[in-house]
């Protein structure tokens, strides 16, 4: 229901996330960002739709009324491009409506996605919350910071936005789902009901490779936390037993941390989290204890290399000694470790490369997960990449060199996935598993499993056609 007094400008709103399958073989994730811009949106308007394309058998156009005057897209990945395309052309230019283009992908070029598609009328660069608000209050173009827009046949960029702290009063109206989100694998549901919580955005770490930290046009954007008093009122509202943290960086308030773990012992919430962390959190043995006695069961943790070379020039701010040091504390915790690897990483060989696996087993940890170097703008990796001789930048963004073409790379990611996982290894998961709690979902794991095997093709019973 609308608020008391609020202006409605729009008849109707339609919010959408247009992808078909974002992820290649696995999801569970909301469009938490796009949840945020509705949740904004929604007291301007007399009814809203929020459409997440990934669950939805019909397109776009399908949601489409007369009275739709506000559709927003929110574009984070260069995947599923075409359809991507299709979606956005598919909303034909009308009188009084407006056509609104955001997230992080969009934020690289939004000229180009202006010039491409003559329907959309405004890119929202980085953080769009405070933009769409003023949007919304009928602000004029020309005075909202951190958009582009088309006016007067001409396309207009407005200064970038100086992001402040995080609210702590908004939180996405996860009433405006159409359904439920869990663990699907190529599709299929896998029975486990999955949430994510953004509690926190930015990074105030400068790895070379990365951009997630970054707004429109290279811009830093600088760590910010909502209260922990906030984030466990938010976790508490949620139905889903497992919560991811989305944040970039969950760990770089310990105390911060600390303070949310003894929220949630007091408040009595026992659901499982899992979040992302820098090798730093070993410092604070307390808190991890903390940590687990509150439910956290996973940690993903960004190591990318193991050769010193590697990380000094990633700037990673630890070398190879460092880390084992830090996993002396780590692998005593019984959650769940799960180590963020790159291949094709500069000047590294093949050899080097195969090196990951007998690490990440020296080191203890349960999950690898490996990635492909890639190009991302405002990273600063592409002028490396150029100044380093034998290397290259495929049309996708990822890097290769003359030793290790993009498919070669990709037959060494499963070279060192299929010697990690071992039978031990299996076994390693399945105790951590174990202590973690995750036996509460079997059930409906096995329950869901032959749809699973179907969708992967191992079934021995069911074949697709």
């Amino acid at each position: 229901m609308r608020e008391s007094g609020v202006p409605s400008p729009f008849r109707r709103a339609l919010c959408v996330y247009p992808y078909r399958r974002e992820l290649r073989s696995a999801g569970f994730l909301p469009p938490i960002g796009l949840e945020y811009i509705a949740t904004v949106v929604r007291p301007f308007a007399q009814s809203l739709d929020l459409v997440d394309l990934r669950v939805e058998r019909r397109r776009t156009v399908d949601f489409l009324r007369g009275d739709t005057d506000l559709v927003c897209f929110s574009v984070n990945w260069d995947l599923d491009r075409e359809f991507v395309r299709e979606e956005i052309r598919s909303v034909p230019r009308s009188p009084g409506r407006l056509v609104v283009l955001g997230g992080r992908h969009v934020t690289e070029d939004p000229k180009a996605w202006l010039a491409d598609f003559p329907n959309v009328d405004v890119v929202v660069r980085g953080d769009g919350e405070e933009a769409m608000e003023e949007l919304c209050r009928g602000v004029p173009l020309e005075r909202i910071a951190g958009i582009s827009f088309r006016k007067d046949g001409e396309i207009r960029h407005g200064p970038n936005r100086v992001l402040g702290p995080l609210r702590n009063d908004l939180i996405p109206d996860r009433s405006l789902r159409r359904q439920d989100y869990g663990v699907r694998i190529r599709g299929a549901w896998a029975g486990i009901p999955m949430d994510v919580v953004s509690s926190s955005r930015g990074c105030p770490f400068h790895c070379t490779f990365c951009s997630f930290s970054r707004n429109p046009w290279g811009t830093k954007r600088g760590w910010s936390a909502r209260s922990p008093e906030s984030v466990v009122d938010e976790i508490s509202r949620i139905r889903s037993p497992l919560v991811g943290f989305s944040d970039d960086l969950f760990t770089h308030d310990m105390g911060r941390v600390e303070r949310i773990c003894e929220l949630l012992v007091e408040r009595g919430i026992r659901k499982r989290f899992v979040a992302n962390a820098r090798l730093e959190v070993a410092r604070r043995p307390d808190v991890l204890r903390k940590m687990e006695r509150a439910g956290f069961s996973l940690l993903a943790l960004g190591i990318e290399s193991a050769h010193d070379k590697t990380l000094e020039a990633m700037r990673k701010g630890f070398d190879v000694a460092r880390i084992r040091e830090y996993f002396r504390v780590l692998r005593r915790s019984r959650m769940m470790l799960v180590g963020y690897f790159m291949i094709g990483n500069l000047g590294e060989s093949v050899a080097d490369m195969e090196r990951i696996g007998p690490f990440a087993r020296e080191l203890g940890l349960d999950v690898i997960a490996l990635s492909t170097l890639r190009a991302s703008p405002w990273s600063g990796l592409d002028e490396l990449v150029a100044d380093t001789p034998g290397y290259h930048i495929h049309p996708d963004g990822r890097v290769y060199s003359d030793h290790s073409s993009a498919r070669q790379l990709g037959g060494i990611r499963r070279l060192i996935t299929r010697r990690f996982y071992s039978a031990g290894q299996y076994g390693r998961i399945i105790r951590k598993a174990a202590l973690n709690d995750f036996a509460r979902f079997l059930p409906a794991v096995f329950a869901h499993l032959p749809g699973v095997l179907y969708a992967v093709g191992a079934h021995p019973f069911l074949k697709r056609s």
